[in-house]
């Protein structure tokens, strides 16, 4: 594999980077031991519980972080820097995709009312909420499967991203590819296999606490500081028609359409909502954790333009998603440059390790745990997690090594699970006359004709997918519903105030992280940012009021 010189790295990056591994893991296993003893004593929790979904305990700062870290790994970091070192600030446009989806998963109530449901039946996946509403074992094993194969996807590129910076930090003393990403598995697999969720939320909030102050402020203020990367600066120096004009193009809607669906019945959200402690703090632990992650693509995004004025194109030889490797190398001294290189893999393991404990929970849920013996203990289910850690991770590394074009996978990845999941999931949730076999007929159907569009190569294969899974689901729905089913716990309740108060603040949030993005990322629009922090304020304000109302009602 060819190397990138041009990241500049000493012995003491070095020591800085093992240092991270080694407080990376130890930071794991301390707080699974912990969180265990504490949820043993106060709730009676089960070993299998706690490992899942963390016994339901996180506070509105491990969810934020949490969701935030989970869902901009490196790709995003090195794809939208790369992107505005070519394209400009029309890069914020298809960062701010999945984060859309989220908010929208908020905003229709699914965090709330997830989160009270699984109070009342026990739910720790999506597959329990198809078996609790139509009581169809199938439907459990079909969503364990989407859900696993959405996860192994994005688990996949995770890897290949990690083994990479280890090995771009390693090379000079002969660490091939492969070693690194050997190392990157054996640290990620680790902490998720003795901890389950617990390491991996905890984790989560190490890894913000480093990746947030290093992309947020360290490197924009040395390159504000020492290479004069102020507004007016990049505004005179870079052309405005290719760098500051947020021009529309049809690849959006794929972006908007993929990003959007796959969020809204993404199981890692899903099991955030259900694992805070109680339904304000999934609603506002999630509300945060999307805002820092609409606000993540404006930083990157103004990184990229920084990069246009410091970064000559020579130096990255044409791989313009190295584009932050030069720029760090550039800009930061030794030592920095080590721990910046460590909140890039904090971004990477963040989003790898969550999505490993999800691909766990897919399999062990929804498809190993329903044909165990009746007899088998809670002991025998917690060996069984951790055999599945492992398998999962020794899959996906032997894929990143045997395939090429991991993105690619990433992408079939979101496009079959959205056609497959999105409209099976929001139905079995909101619609009453939804039926076991209309939610199996549009699984098998949006899969099968997104596979198929993907395989012929037509545009936007998602829309073909989710357009049979529509027919489908909703004909055979119809057709075999004989009267309205109830909804679960939770997706009963209709005109309640608190989701009223939950969609308007949605609404002021969404425009508000958006505008603070977009203001950040065109440096600098003080319009953009201050109209949006406003829209935010108001955002966490009505959350606390409306919450504060609910909770004395209840």
């Amino acid at each position: 594999m060819e190397t990138m010189n041009y990241l500049k790295t000493s012995g003491l990056d070095i020591i800085v980077l093992i240092l991270y591994f080694c407080v990376l893991v130890g930071n794991g296993i301390y707080f699974s031991y912990k969180k265990a003893k504490e949820l043993k004593k106060v709730k009676g929790d089960t070993e299998a519980e706690n490992f899942l979904v963390g016994g339901k305990s996180f506070g509105v700062f491990a969810t934020l972080c949490t969701q935030g870290a989970s869902m901009k790994g490196s790709g995003a970091l090195l794809g939208y820097s790369g992107g505005a070192y070519v394209n400009g600030a029309g890069t914020l446009i298809p960062g701010q995709c999945y984060s859309l989806g989220a908010w929208f998963s908020i905003a229709c109530g699914m965090a709330r009312k997830l989160r009270k449901c699984a109070d009342k039946l026990n739910i720790t996946s999506v597959g329990d909420v198809f078996v609790a509403r139509f009581e169809k074992p199938l439907l459990r094993k079909l969503s364990g499967i989407a859900g696993a194969w959405l996860a192994l996807s994005i688990l996949c590129s995770q890897m290949a991203a990690l083994g990479l910076l280890i090995h771009l930090m390693f090379y000079k003393y002969g660490m091939t590819y492969q070693l690194a990403l050997v190392i990157g598995i054996i640290v990620s697999f680790s902490y998720v296999s003795i901890g389950g969720l617990v390491s991996v939320v905890y984790n989560d909030v190490f890894q913000w606490l480093i990746m947030t102050p290093m992309i947020f402020i360290v490197l924009p203020g040395a390159m504000i500081l020492m290479h004069g990367v102020t507004p007016s600066a990049m505004h005179s120096t870079l052309d405005a028609a290719q760098f500051f004009s947020l021009r529309p193009n049809m690849w959006w809607l794929g972006y908007l359409l993929s990003g959007v669906l796959a969020s809204c019945c993404d199981v890692t959200h899903v099991q955030r909502f259900i694992s805070a402690k109680d339904e304000k703090t999934s609603v506002k632990g999630s509300m945060l954790g999307f805002a820092y992650c609409t606000l993540f693509a404006g930083v990157i995004t103004f990184l990229g333009l920084g990069a246009a004025m410091i970064v000559e194109p020579a130096v990255l030889g044409g791989n313009n998603d190295g584009v932050i490797f030069a720029l760090i190398s550039e800009v930061l001294p030794h030592g920095l440059i080590g721990l910046f290189i460590a909140a890039i893999l904090a971004t990477t393991i963040s989003t790898l390790d969550s999505y490993l404990q999800v691909c766990v929970l897919c399999l062990m849920v929804d498809v190993v745990e329903p044909v165990l013996p009746k007899g088998t203990t809670e002991k025998q289910k917690l060996t069984y997690c951790r055999v599945l850690t492992f398998a999962i991770a020794v899959a996906a590394s032997l894929l990143v090594l045997q395939f090429k074009g991991i993105l690619t996978i990433v992408a079939v990845g979101y496009s079959t699970f959205s056609s497959m999941m999105f409209l099976p999931f929001m139905c079995a949730l909101f619609w009453k006359r939804c039926t076991g076999q209309g939610c199996i007929a549009g699984m098998i159907s949006g899969c099968a004709v997104c596979s198929v569009a993907v395989w012929m190569k037509l545009p936007l294969p998602i829309v073909w997918g989710v357009i049979a899974s529509f027919v489908c689901l909703v004909g055979v729905s119809l057709t075999s519903a004989k009267e309205a089913r109830s909804l679960l716990p939770g997706f009963d309740e209709h005109g309640l105030e608190i989701d009223n108060s939950v969609l308007k603040a949605c609404v002021f949030g969404t425009i508000g992280s958006l505008l603070i993005s977009i203001g950040i990322g065109m440096w600098i629009n003080w319009i953009c940012i201050i109209t949006g922090i406003v829209g935010m304020y108001l955002c966490v304000t009505m959350i606390d009021k409306a919450f504060g109302k609910y909770m004395l009602r209840a």
